[in-house]
């Protein structure tokens, strides 16, 4: 078997069965070019991408392992297909989770391989050994390997996500006001949007946008202020529900506590509802309908600062050049809550189907997602088409790797258009692009090169730079005043609520979900607090406080294990 595999970052999810287009006799390699290549399918539990991977990465796969593959994304509609996929054994070849309950099920059904006798065949997975020993420890065997491992673990030089960012010109025009806790941004959003009450497109210009999408057990973004401060949903390994801890100090939050940042998040964007300021959609949009309006900056404030600056800047080029645009903007009292780069992995998981009809070929895949090589072309495409090494050996974009993501791509590179990564196809990155790549001895994520932040810097940039003392990016500002609570993600346990408090799990998060929307929607703020009584009792008649009890043993186990880390 070839020794290449393919470092894919993300959950690959096998569903649907794996046809073969062999042709010739049955004792062709997997990767043999005389029999074509060998189609395989990811079934992903992260992304709603569903067909062909085409484009620029089909000809890389065709190209280096001689596979083609076909995503079968989990969620149809809103409705998880897994169990129905589980109990059919209808898993496809490579299997993305981003549950580790449902990761669980499957090994507990047989439905995932035992890797473990096969490591000799995985090199470059095999080279992550803290990540492989997590395995065994977790779940007595290696079933999958985590997503987002890292040869180190240290603070990244990507931006956090908690930092918001904001239409920087308008601002501007604003005199840069002081900005001095997360809340304060309603004031400065409420006169651009006065000022300026549709885009430049002419579309609508919201305040504040949100989306329905990514809710689990309570309303997704209302949980994406507390990072601000500090706090996280997550250790790396467990996803915590109805808490949330500190990612530096030995302290929790419960998301139901009186003035917890997740229902002070509610009573904000409730503030932009009665003052006609949200986006009447936030409810019922899709994760692709909040992008379409990043795209076009249809709100004042991004909640995930990458949107404005990853989505609306690259979208709007002249826009930028004349120094209009999104950038960060970091309140006054910021603590920013985020991972470092991670040796033992995050909750997610690559794993090979028991029913792949080709392991060798899936193990081939599975690892070169795992291998240098194979990590850059999942971030950042092949060498020579988005970026390339100049003569002093830095990283570089081409002229294609600046361009919008609806720019097409030649035809000999595979065609297709600049968005269609793997990443838009199945999320879920072998490797964190926070990592230090052995071949660019650079981080893998664009954003953080000299290159990108400073050689292209547009008026925008240079405004915003300029604005904050010379500084390059948010993270090294950040950085210069003490602004982070950067956190290790240690091999702790998978936490597994037991089958009875599952059940109680689910129907409190139903209760916090549907009551916590109409929170945000109340006309007044005696509808808000009637609300906000009725979900805190209902949620504990459920078993709200058992679960908290559960979830919080969990996060005192993160906090012994990173203290006998340091």
């Amino acid at each position: 078997m070839k020794k290449k595999m393919f470092q894919k970052a993300g959950l690959i999810g096998l569903a649907t069965l794996l046809t073969l287009s062999m042709v010739g006799c049955s004792t062709d390699e997997p990767g043999s070019s005389e029999a074509g290549p060998t189609n395989l399918t990811i079934y992903t539990q992260s992304t709603t991408y569903e067909g062909a991977v085409g484009g620029y990465m089909s000809k890389v796969m065709k190209d280096k392992l001689n596979v083609s593959l076909n995503v079968m994304p989990n969620s149809v509609g809103g409705s998880s297909r897994f169990e129905t996929k589980l109990a059919t054994g209808d898993l496809g070849d490579l299997v993305l989770f981003t549950s580790s309950d449902d990761f669980k099920k499957a090994i507990e059904a047989g439905s995932v391989l035992d890797l473990k006798e096969d490591l000799g065949q995985l090199p470059n997975v095999s080279r992550f050994n803290e990540a492989v020993a997590r395995m065994e420890s977790s779940f007595g065997g290696v079933y999958g390997i985590p997503t987002g491992v890292s040869n180190a673990n240290e603070v990244t030089q990507i931006d956090p996500v908690a930092i918001p960012s904001l239409r920087f010109d308008y601002y501007e025009e604003l005199g840069t006001p002081e900005i001095q806790d997360y809340w304060d941004y309603y004031d400065v959003i409420e006169q651009m949007v006065k000022a300026h009450p549709t885009t430049e497109s002419g579309d609508k210009f919201y305040g504040m946008s949100l989306f329905s999408e990514w809710d689990g057990r309570s309303v997704n973004m209302a949980k994406q202020i507390a990072p601000s401060y500090g706090y996280t949903t997550t250790d790396g390994v467990n996803n915590y529900d109805f808490i949330m801890p500190h990612g530096t100090e030995d302290k929790i939050e419960r998301i139901l506590d009186d003035n917890s940042y997740y229902l002070q998040a509610l009573k904000w964007y409730n503030k932009f509802y009665q003052n006609g300021m949200l986006d009447e959609d936030s409810v019922s949009q899709t994760w692709e309908d909040y992008l379409a309006k990043a795209n076009k900056g249809q709100s004042a404030l991004w909640v995930y600062g990458y949107m404005g600056t990853l989505n609306f800047n690259p979208t709007n080029p002249e826009l930028v050049k004349e120094g209009k645009g999104y950038k960060r903007i970091p309140f006054a009292n910021l603590t920013a809550a985020e991972a470092k780069t991670s040796t033992v992995g995050s909750r997610w998981f690559w794993a090979i189907s028991s029913t792949t009809k080709d392991k060798e070929a899936a193990m081939e895949v599975l690892d070169y997602f795992y291998s240098d090589e194979g990590a850059l072309n999942y971030h950042l495409g092949p060498e020579g088409l988005f970026w390339e090494l100049d003569s002093t050996g830095k990283p570089v974009l081409t002229e294609l790797g600046k361009s919008p993501v609806d720019t097409a791509v030649p035809a000999e590179f595979g065609g297709g258009k600049v968005g269609d990564t793997f990443k838009y196809m199945f999320n879920g990155a072998a490797q964190d692009e926070n990592t230090i790549s052995p071949i660019l001895n650079a981080p893998m994520n664009k954003t953080t090169w000299n290159s990108y932040l400073q050689d292209n810097a547009e008026l925008l940039d240079q405004n915003w730079t300029k604005h904050y003392g010379g500084v390059l990016s948010a993270k090294e500002y950040l950085i210069q005043n003490n602004m982070l609570a950067s956190y290790s993600i240690v091999n702790v346990p998978n936490y597994k609520y037991d089958d009875q408090l599952a059940v109680k799990r689910d129907q409190v998060g139903e209760i916090i979900k549907e009551l916590s929307w109409k929170m945000i929607y109340a006309k007044n703020d005696s509808e808000f607090e009637s609300l906000k009584a009725e979900m805190v009792q209902k949620a504990k008649s459920l078993g709200y406080d058992e679960c908290v009890d559960f979830e919080e043993q969990a996060a005192n186990v993160w906090f012994e294990a990173r203290k006998a880390a340091r």
